[in-house]
């Protein structure tokens, strides 16, 4: 109602959704979920709407795409995990992350792997992941409110990570992820995620204990970092950005 109640001071508008569960008045609709499919939005939008549907669209910072030549090589060349990356999100509410290290304390990750902790400074449990990385049994460090989070990414060989938008940064990277759901909405993009075999999902918090270890167990057989790197680094180039601001082409006429 309100988008068009607002068409007489606008050119174009274009909306962003990520339900597809309600109707819209605009000219150009995004909607960057894997899974997506434009028939999603048939009847949710009139034939002038243009719809730019998938994670080929996700708007990524320019260093992701920018790393990404340089991540899949080395993930083709080096296939071990001698770095593992865990992010959970900024604020981490329920210390997702202080109980993957809990569990990792007993796993059997390489005598030379690093671990690598992006958390944000407001985090609650910040203090509590410190100490823990201070216990673990290979070299951890804590990093807080990153500005090269790219940079991380290309650098590991494995993510513990938190389902969301960043699962593209991951995917444009090409970073084999074992994911663990921390939102009821995160749930369709994470199982969407799944079954293109992009990433390896865990569950949510308190399947941590259960399933993480063997997960990281069977990652280490194989060729199975290859595999999952390689799936999910077709999910997305990273480019999206570029092709937003190509469809909006017409916008100033």
């Amino acid at each position: 109602r309100w988008e068009a109640a607002l068409a007489h001071y606008y050119r174009k508008l274009r909306a962003v959704d990520d339900l597809a569960d309600r109707p819209h008045y605009c000219d150009m609709l995004r909607d960057q979920n894997l899974g997506r499919q434009a028939q999603d939005y048939a009847a949710l939008v009139d034939a002038r709407c243009q719809l730019l549907v998938g994670p080929q669209y996700a708007l990524l910072r320019p260093e992701f795409s920018a790393l990404r030549e340089y991540s899949l090589r080395r993930r083709h060349s080096q296939p071990a995990i001698r770095r593992l990356l865990i992010s959970m999100g900024g604020v981490d509410q329920h210390n997702a992350t202080g109980q993957v290290l809990q569990v990792l304390k007993t796993s059997s990750l390489p005598v030379e792997c690093h671990i690598t902790v992006v958390m944000g400074l407001t985090a609650p449990w910040l203090q509590n992941v410190q100490e823990l990385a201070a216990q673990m049994p290979w070299k951890t460090e804590v990093f807080v409110n990153v500005n090269d989070m790219a940079q991380h990414m290309a650098n590991s060989d494995l993510a513990i990570g938190a389902a969301g938008s960043t699962s593209w940064e991951r995917c444009c990277l090409g970073l084999p992820t074992l994911m663990v759901v921390l939102a009821a909405n995160q749930w369709p993009g994470a199982q969407a995620l799944q079954e293109a075999q992009a990433v390896s999902l865990i569950g949510e918090g308190p399947d941590i204990a259960e399933h993480l270890p063997q997960a990281v167990a069977a990652l280490m057989q194989g060729n199975q970092l290859q595999y999952w790197s390689a799936a999910s680094s077709t999910v997305t180039d990273g480019m999206g950005v570029n092709r937003v601001l190509q469809s909006l082409g017409g916008c100033n006429e």
